[in-house]
């Protein structure tokens, strides 16, 4: 019972702070991390683009006008689903992001970025916000989009 209320008493004196400092003491490196989060993220992002243009493709080439919503329909549910994927993916690569630029300005990646910010580069947007929740939820918007036209009567 002792040791549990000690795991207990060190779990909640960990802070987000605590875990960023101990980053450096371990043998996967934060650039290894975000290499990782990166290739991960872009995977699904391509996979989730596959998935989207197969069922645009199957609903529009069906001769069957009765099962083209269904179709799109099922599309989009499936487009939902490889999308919570992908949205933790980018959760996941926006912290490594923010903690190295925010907490590490020695990273090489914070450092090029400050180079471009001195070179006059104002970035607008950020690209991994609309790869992980713009762009996926304008996918599934088409899909239902097109679900709810081709039950409506206006696409055949």
């Amino acid at each position: 019972m002792n040791e549990q209320t000690t795991q207990q008493a060190s779990a909640v004196s960990e802070t987000s702070a605590t875990i960023i400092a101990s980053l450096s003491a371990s043998d996967w490196t934060l650039s290894q991390e975000r290499e990782f989060i990166e290739n991960l993220y872009v995977a699904r992002f391509n996979f989730f683009i596959v998935v989207f243009s197969l069922f645009l493709t199957a609903g529009f080439a069906n001769t069957f006008t009765t099962y083209k919503a269904a179709v799109f329909i099922a599309g989009a549910v499936i487009l939902t689903m490889l999308w919570l994927t992908l949205y933790r993916a980018y959760l996941k690569l926006d912290r490594v992001l923010r903690i190295i630029f925010r907490d590490k300005p020695d990273h090489v990646t914070s450092k090029i970025e400050r180079i471009m910010n001195l070179e006059g580069f104002k970035p607008k947007y950020r690209v991994s916000r609309l790869m992980g929740v713009y762009l996926p939820l304008f996918c599934i918007g088409l899909m239902l989009s097109a679900a709810l036209a081709v039950g409506t009567g206006l696409l055949k």
